[in-house]
């Protein structure tokens, strides 16, 4: 019978015994049998190319290999496991390429960076290509799409937290609130290890000019931002910068209820009732209500997810040109204008900027609310101090009391 050493398709045969010893059973038939290629390909269902490869391989090999004495006599028995060592070289090796420039090389020290911080942050592709470039590490190495490449190799996806049904729910219903209806508030340290590279954390904690706090109130509806800064954090603020945001808004042209919440932070009312009612009987002249998270942190997720911005696309690319109080005023009322004017892909926004958003829901001051100004808290509150009725002039945040009840009164006419 023509070829009895395979009685099966070639596919079938390496199923059954083995891609390697079927491949010697090929070349046998050709070099001991005398078999034409072509009457291979035929009896065994395959292409003639790949019976051409085999011939191929075994012919590379030097006159003088041991594999000539099996090839070239059917009657010699060859063990299995020598066999399998003797004709490794038949088997099938992936012909892509082992790496890329444009990859990460598997193993490296690279590899084991973005692994380790994928384990230990949860980040996101994106995310962790930013928090990279913000750390200093070199871009090129680091790119986006390397990182893309070893997320996608390794299968990584972030964990992400949802309800206890699995459901996803927003804080607001978008749809129904009204522009500046629901406004979060919170402060933030520009000194964070964790956001900004060592030298620009060193030049903001060593530099006495330039300040520490940032405040930043957002809007619900729009992400309309309203943001300012100080060297110390101080309830005081907390309450003045609030009352001159209310007065902004109002004096240009907002007149519905607007509804302010915070965390329990000692910069607000700490989460005491007694001072929640004082507040708000205070605001009462601005139609507004305060209330705080009740310490539910996600609930204040519209803010505290701005600050990652603060970080990523202020502080850390424009931070080595600020070195005096003058630059940093100038950076800041900037970065003020350009967030608002950003677009983005933020709930309720898809693409379009704050500014744009206000002006699709028919805000006619849209552009002068989203011109708000840089405040240097401290030096804003001094400097217009004869505007305030204040029971005692030597009375300076930060120095005899921080009384945030006082009656301070602001001019509609300065706004």
């Amino acid at each position: 019978m023509l070829f009895s050493s395979i009685i099966m398709s070639y596919k079938e045969n390496c199923k059954a015994e083995g891609e390697v010893m079927t491949k010697f059973k090929i070349a046998r038939m050709y070099f001991a049998g005398g078999k034409r290629q072509i009457d291979i390909s035929r009896y065994l269902c395959c292409h003639q190319n790949t019976v051409n490869n085999i011939i191929k391989a075994c012919k590379q090999r030097g006159p003088s290999s041991e594999i000539w004495n099996y090839l070239n006599d059917s009657r010699l028995h060859i063990e299995s496991k020598k066999l399998l060592r003797l004709f490794s070289f038949l088997k099938y090796e992936s012909r892509c390429p082992k790496s890329h420039k444009l990859s990460i090389i598997k193993g490296s020290d690279v590899e084991k960076l973005i692994i380790d911080k994928f384990e230990t942050k949860n980040y996101g592709a994106k995310r962790l290509f930013k928090h990279l470039r913000r750390q200093g590490y070199n871009q090129e190495i680091y790119s986006l799409g390397k990182i893309k490449g070893l997320y996608k190799r390794k299968g990584f996806k972030t964990k992400k937290i949802r309800s206890a049904n699995g459901e996803r729910r927003s804080l607001y219903d978008y749809d129904e609130i009204e522009a500046f209806e629901f406004l979060q508030y919170d402060t933030k340290s520009i000194l964070d290890m964790h956001a900004i590279p060592a030298d620009i954390y060193e030049k903001f904690q060593n530099n006495g000019q330039l300040p520490k706090i940032q405040w930043t109130i957002v809007d619900a509806k729009t992400k309309t931002r309203f943001l300012a800064w100080s060297y110390h954090r101080s309830s005081f603020f907390g309450f003045k910068f609030l009352e001159f945001t209310l007065n902004w808004l109002r004096a240009h042209g907002v007149q519905g209820k607007i509804n302010v919440q915070m965390d329990m932070g000692s910069e607000f009312y700490s989460g005491s009732k007694r001072k929640q009612e004082e507040w708000n009987e205070y605001f009462k002249r601005y139609d507004c209500y305060v209330y705080d998270t009740e310490g539910a942190k996600w609930k204040q997720n519209i803010v505290e997810r701005s600050h990652r911005i603060d970080d990523e696309e202020f502080y850390c690319p424009r931070g080595d040109r600020i070195d005096t109080k003058t630059d940093f005023i100038i950076e800041g009322q900037f970065w003020i204008r350009y967030y608002n004017h950003r677009p983005s892909e933020s709930i309720g926004l898809n693409g379009i900027s704050p500014k744009e958003k206000l002006e699709k829901l028919g805000v006619l001051n849209a552009e002068k609310i989203c011109n708000f100004p840089c405040l240097i808290l401290e030096d804003f509150f001094q400097s217009f101090m004869h505007f305030f009725d204040l029971r005692d002039e030597q009375e300076i945040p930060g120095e005899k009391s921080q009384n945030v009840l006082t009656p301070y009164q602001i001019l509609y006419s300065l706004f």
